[in-house]
């Protein structure tokens, strides 16, 4: 009876041991970790085991990704050999947003401008791609002020956690100004201070070259001669802020780039700097529409040196204040 007993005790034991599972440490995209043992798991739920609450059920498009520690070989006899588990990898994390803007003003002059930006970005344990558009119309006094549109690919390769490499093109039409388009080819180093659902912080460091082109009936022919395009080398720091601010649903953000040339191809016009800044503050409404005002700043510092060095300011500056509503995926 008592060696019954004993092999009935040896069976269970067994089979709690086959039935704990495989151990893992779970990462959501909230930000929280959560370790314990997964019982089962499909396409859409994985069934954890906490040691502390029990068991739960995860949305498998809450979690950023799984990962389960390396176990030590043991030699065992082919009877007591079992199956070997699969490999849960890290799933890719993809973001996308969309915002809309309209806007009149009434005052000395009337304006009006709607404005349209989307953006998408998928990560992975190396390699994360961008894609950024951006679109703005407006008028003044009935008269066409802005028409332009931005293109803006881009890919980063992590060499650590931290520490990545990108390469990017940005691509603009404008169809009012007399550079019409602008093509910027760069690449360089970056770092993310942070980067989680709450809080990112990363500066870019960058060198490339900047191709613009004009208009034939712009009028520059006594500067640029018959050259309908100029290539300036260049530098540049980017950066990109974000933060939702914790137990609220507000969140502040500033991104913008300071672009700095280092050559310049034609000595009647000197091309200072261009500075671009977006920063504004976000309201979500749910989890994934949101109101946001922001304060966009375009500068371009450029000087036309004339004989007997005249120097006259050619600037072009130009200050937005947006109200869009949007969401985010």
């Amino acid at each position: 009876m008592v060696k019954t007993l004993l092999f009935v005790a040896l069976l269970w034991c067994i089979c709690c041991e086959a039935s704990a599972g495989q151990a893992a440490v779970v990462w959501m995209k909230n930000g929280d970790r959560l370790t314990g043992m997964i019982t089962q798991q499909d396409k859409k739920i994985v069934f954890l085991n906490l040691p502390y609450s029990g068991q739960v059920q995860l949305p498998r498009a809450q979690i950023e990704r799984i990962e389960q520690p390396k176990l030590a070989a043991v030699e065992v006899t082919p009877a007591a050999a079992q199956p070997e588990a699969p490999v849960v990898k890290n799933q890719a994390v993809r973001h996308s947003s969309i915002d809309l803007t309209a806007g009149k003003k009434r005052s000395s002059s009337r304006s009006d401008n709607l404005g349209f930006k989307t953006a998408f970005e998928q990560r992975d344990d190396n390699l994360r791609l961008t894609f950024d558009a951006k679109y703005d119309y407006e008028t003044s006094n009935s008269l066409k002020k802005t028409h332009k549109y931005l293109l803006n690919p881009g890919a980063d390769y992590f060499f650590q956690p931290q520490l990545f490499w990108r390469n990017k093109i940005d691509y603009s039409q404008d169809f009012v100004s007399s550079d019409y388009k602008n093509i910027d080819l760069s690449s360089g180093l970056g770092y993310s201070f942070y980067d989680t659902k709450e809080l990112r912080v990363e500066l870019i460091a960058l060198a490339g070259l900047k191709r613009t082109y004009f208009k034939e009936s712009a009028g520059l022919e006594l500067f640029v001669g018959d050259r309908q395009s100029l290539d300036f080398r260049h530098i540049q720091l980017e950066w990109d802020l974000r933060y939702l601010w914790t137990g609220s649903s507000f969140e502040i953000f500033s991104e913008g780039s300071y672009l700095k040339p280092v050559n310049q191809p034609v000595s009647f016009i000197q091309f200072k700097q261009d500075v671009n800044l977006s920063t504004g503050l976000s309201y979500y409404l749910t989890e994934r529409i949101r109101l946001s005002f922001s304060v966009d700043f375009d500068w371009s510092k450029i000087d036309v040196v004339l004989p007997q060095d005249l120097v006259i300011s050619s600037d072009s500056r130009d200050l937005h204040q947006k109200l869009s509503i949007g969401a985010k995926f």
